[in-house]
């Protein structure tokens, strides 16, 4: 039992670090919405496609790391070198996502 003793302490402190290191991807609210219900699911659809698909082969980045031409740019790179497999309505909602929040201010 003690041999394994060592297993939460470490657990603990790669939790600490990686949220130390965690990326700003805001969830959206009602307001960045425009109090649309549908615009809101989209938004929330485009952060869960970011964090699924880009997050599986690099680190997230600041979703107010880039302007709005910027984050259709690499989106559309991405798509285009077959780094990211995405639909229409899935590219679509990605890219809505990075352009409504990556002005919102952080908390």
């Amino acid at each position: 039992m003690h041999r394994r003793a060592w297993i939460f302490p470490l657990a603990a402190a790669l939790a600490a670090t990686l949220s130390a290191c965690a990326a700003f991807v805001p969830e959206p609210d009602r307001a960045d919405a425009g109090g649309n219900e549908a615009v809101l699911a989209d938004l929330r659809q485009g952060r869960l496609l970011y964090i699924e698909k880009c997050a599986g082969c690099h680190r997230l980045h600041d979703v107010d790391a880039y302007g709005d031409d910027e984050w259709r740019a690499h989106v559309q790179d991405m798509v285009r070198e077959n780094m990211v497999k995405l639909d229409r309505p899935e590219h679509a909602s990605l890219v809505r996502y990075l352009t409504s929040l990556n002005s919102k201010p952080r908390p």
